[in-house]
This record gives C-alpha cells, structure tokens and sequence, in this order.
C-alpha cells in the first residue's frame, strides 16, 4: 500500500530534499515506524519500510492433493497476511538447476514451500543450510525419509510437517475396527519410495510385531504383474490362505497419489474387504469412496504447514526451531454408504471420534467434527 501527498510542484526541475515546511515534522517516520518516506518533487511518498513478503512454492507435478494444499495455504494467509505475493515453480530437473534457482530467488523471496515428498527430498538434498528457510506441506514423516535425525526440529533452515501418523497409532486404530485382526493387505505405488519408506514399512514393522500377517500389494501399471488388476487378486489369494472368508483382514491404503485417484477399481477388485486409507480425503460421499480412513487431511496439513510459515515470516520463532508437524488426534472419516455396500459393522466409539461422517445414501452427516446442519 502506497500513500502519496503532493502540491503543485513551483517548477519541472525543483526537487524536494528536506522535509517540506507545508508537512508537520510529527509525520516524518521514525526509525521504528511501519512506514518509510522518500521527499521527491514537492510530494512524499510513504510506503512499507519493510518489503511485501513474497512466498516461494515449489511444486513437482500436477496433483489434486497438491492443489488442495495450495488453496489452502493460499486462503489461511490471505486472512492473516494478504499481502504476501506468491510465485509458483516446478521443481527443476536437476541438483544444480535447483540450486541456481534457489540463489536467484535469495533475497527476493521470505518463504519457501515445497509442495510433496520429491520436491522435499530434491530441495533438502541441495538447500540445507541455505539462506531461505524452507517448510514442507503434503509431504511424508522426514525422519523416515532420512531428511533428519529428530522430530524435535531441524536446527538449519528447514522445517517440516507430516502426512504420516505413527504407525502404532494406525494399528491401534485398525485393531479398534477389527478387533479379531489377522491379516492387513496394503497398498503402495511401487515407484513411490516415500509411501514405501515411510507407511508400508513401519506399519509392515510393528503389525509382525503384534503377530499380524501383511500381504504387500505394489502396483505398477508398467509391468505386467503388477498391474492393479493382476495385483489385487493374486494379494486377495493369499489373504484367503489364512483368512478363508476375510472375516479378520482389511486393505489398508496408503498415500500413493496414483492409487488416491483408482479407489473405485480398488473397491471392485476387494470382495467386500474394508477398504481404509490413510488419506482421509479419499472418503467422501460418492459411491467411488474408501470406507474409512486414519490419517492426516491435505487441508490440516496445509493448515499447519500455514501456521509455521507465518510464524517464520513473522520472526516469531527460527525455522529451525519448528518440531515436526503432526496432526495430532488423527482425522477419522467414515463412509456408512461403502459399510452397507459390504455389510460391516462400523464400531461405535470411532463413529464418536470422527471428524467427517458420510450416511448410507452419501448424504454429509458430520464436516470438520461438527454436524452439518450447525454449519449452515
């Protein structure tokens, strides 16, 4: 915002280098003041005397999970900062490409978002310790990517948020709706290493611990067998070999985002086993829903990942400083329309702690924890 106050200016070529005699002196800023003024040509110009913060968002690819995270981090500071500007870029394709576009953006930019895993893991690899600080939304636990040692905080230039509950929290939750639990298919995008790193293999981890058996099922629709609709019934197979009529097995699916788009085939390729995802986005009210999910929202998430940045730009605390965003309970959501379509009971207690509930004919029973008629 920029405020001007002129007079006729007495000829073309007269400058004004004091301040004017026609201006009280108690309107000159201060070294503290909000505002800078610069006397020019029978006029003073006031504007900011910090610069508009600007935001960097560095983003991979194209992903509705993305854009979610985006429009969220979009609308949380346009109520509490709404003039920051912001530029959006797709992550270069190599280490030094990265780099260079970093230092270019040194001293222009505030802020720096990397909008997913890769484009977490590619800027960690070429930025630590660089001069912006860097916060990540949408993206997996760090340390079990190996971004970092300790949720406590990064103690450079980073920070990050999670998508990833813990995976003691999962069990627990799954256990509470199946308690004769044997057996937990679980779904990942064989290319995508961070859902591998950081969902299947913790939960692979402490589910043998409890005596559970897991199927892996990795999906890849460039080979042959692994393709989804290869994969699925060959994992179903082997569930039956322990579990002849799935009474005591569940698909757990986690946040590869090339199977969030594919619940639907995953549905009609599941005979009747509870689908639950750790991505509370994929239930909705559409017959294309997961039946449950525990986990972390992109909104929550984004919202976070919001909250810290505007602390940082604020100079409310060292980005470094930041512990590890998790979203803490979990978000639950429900789906009574894929209940009915499988004929499972659903658990009292966790229709109680969700925070989005969906009724047998897709109609929004409960939004963000709260019923939707107090919403209108």
């Amino acid at each position: 915002m920029l405020f001007t106050i002129c007079t006729q200016a007495q000829t073309e070529s007269s400058k004004q280098t004091q301040w004017p005699q026609w201006l009280g002196k108690e309107l000159q800023p201060t070294a503290n003041s909000h505002w800078k003024a610069e006397v020019a040509n029978e006029s003073v110009l006031y504007a900011p005397a910090k610069a508009l913060p600007k935001v960097l968002v560095i983003v991979s690819r194209k992903a509705t999970s993305y854009d979610i995270a985006l429009k969220t981090l979009l609308s949380e500071f346009s109520r509490a900062l709404p003039q920051a500007q912001w530029v959006v870029k797709k992550l270069p394709a190599t280490p030094n490409e990265i780099s260079s576009m970093l230092q270019r953006f040194e001293g222009d930019v505030s802020l720096v978002y990397t909008l997913g895993s890769r484009a977490t893991v590619e800027v960690r690899k070429v930025y630590k310790g660089g001069k912006l600080p860097v916060i990540s939304v949408n993206a997996k636990d760090p340390v079990q990517l190996g971004l970092i040692d300790q949720y406590s905080g990064s103690g450079d230039n980073f920070a990050f948020t999670s998508l990833n509950l813990p995976a003691e929290v999962v069990l627990n939750f799954i256990q509470r709706f199946k308690p004769t639990l044997k057996s937990i298919g679980i779904l990942y995008a064989n290319t995508n290493r961070s859902a591998y790193l950081t969902q299947f293999l913790p939960l692979q981890k402490v589910a043998q611990q409890a005596g559970i058996k897991i199927v892996p099922i990795a999906v890849d629709e460039n080979e042959a067998e692994l393709k989804l609709d290869v994969a699925m019934p060959r994992a179903i197979k082997t569930l039956k070999q322990g579990d002849p009529q799935l009474a005591h097995s569940v698909l757990w699916l986690t946040g590869s985002s090339s199977l969030l788009s594919r619940v639907d085939e995953i549905n009609q390729h599941s005979q009747q086993l509870a689908l639950i995802s750790a991505v509370p986005d994929v239930v909705n009210e559409t017959e294309h829903s997961a039946l449950m999910s525990f986990g972390v929202s992109f909104v929550n998430n984004a919202h976070q990942a919001a909250i810290y940045g505007l602390k940082v730009i604020k100079g409310e605390i060292e980005v470094g400083q930041l512990p590890v965003g998790v979203i803490s309970p979990p978000d639950i959501a429900i789906s009574f329309q894929q209940a009915k379509r499988i004929r499972q009971q659903v658990p009292f207690v966790l229709m109680e702690m969700a925070s989005d509930v969906y009724g047998v004919n897709g109609t929004v029973i409960r939004l963000n924890g709260k019923p939707v008629k107090e919403q209108k």
